[in-house]
């Protein structure tokens, strides 16, 4: 089981982010960033895909080596055929999910998050202003603390039975405090080379309109890339 640490994050970059660097970004192999620009960010989120595979296999395995019994009664008989059935959904699931649909996409410009939903359905889309993330913390069987992560209430399309989604396994709070820099589109990019060759570009775009506030406070510095860039935010934008 798990528990809410607190209520939802705040849209406030709490701690020094992880390094994007261009080594973690595809094509490079074992990545799961796919794109990492001043224009969007997008992270495969196709956990379900291989682990589908996996359960479904094992599950018609199972289910006709319970049926393979001569002694076997109507209640394992029909409980027999619902797990090959199961294990059937989950094994096709997990070869024609359209990854597409399996991505956590951030619109820096746009200030739009998408991100996925259950099974088959389309990505859950919507302002990232209004997205309400939490920390969730697993308990242990003896009722202490075990890891924590970060989730995301279904904002945009809410249901009355529902599951909270599991956006990252890593620190919850330096992968929100990414996401919240991220999309602070008058703040310089976050730290990480993959971002490097964008930040003359993004920095212009700032200056042509006029270095505006951020949109989201900050308990870490954001500086700009070079002494030069931060002299001119501070001389046009006063920040």
């Amino acid at each position: 089981m798990g528990k809410y640490l607190n209520n939802h994050q705040t849209f406030v970059i709490s701690t020094k982010p992880p390094s994007i660097d261009i080594e973690r970004v595809y094509p490079h192999k074992g990545t799961i960033i796919i794109e990492a620009n001043d224009l969007f960010y997008r992270v495969d989120r196709n956990y379900t895909s291989f682990s589908s595979k996996i359960f479904g296999g094992l599950a018609i395995v199972c289910g006709i080596w319970f049926l393979s019994h001569d002694d076997i009664d109507l209640f394992y008989g029909t409980f027999s055929i619902f797990v090959i059935f199961a294990g059937l959904f989950f094994l096709i699931y997990g070869f024609t999910v359209n990854k597409e649909n399996k991505t956590l996409l951030l619109d820096r410009i746009n200030g739009i998050i998408s991100y996925p939903d259950m099974f088959y359905a389309p990505l859950l889309k919507g302002k990232f202003e209004d997205i309400k993330a939490v920390i969730s913390v697993s308990g242990d069987v003896d009722g202490t603390a075990g890891r924590e992560y970060l989730k995301f209430v279904n904002t945009f399309k809410p249901r009355k039975l529902d599951v909270l989604r599991t956006i990252s396994y890593k620190d919850p709070y330096e992968e929100w405090s990414l996401y919240v820099w991220y999309m602070d589109k008058n703040r310089p990019l976050p730290p990480g080379t993959a971002f490097d060759e964008y930040r003359e570009k993004d920095f212009e775009r700032r200056k042509r309109e006029g270095f505006p506030k951020p949109l989201f406070e900050s308990y870490i510095p954001t500086p700009e890339a070079t002494k030069e860039q931060q002299a001119v935010r501070r001389k046009i934008g006063g920040w």
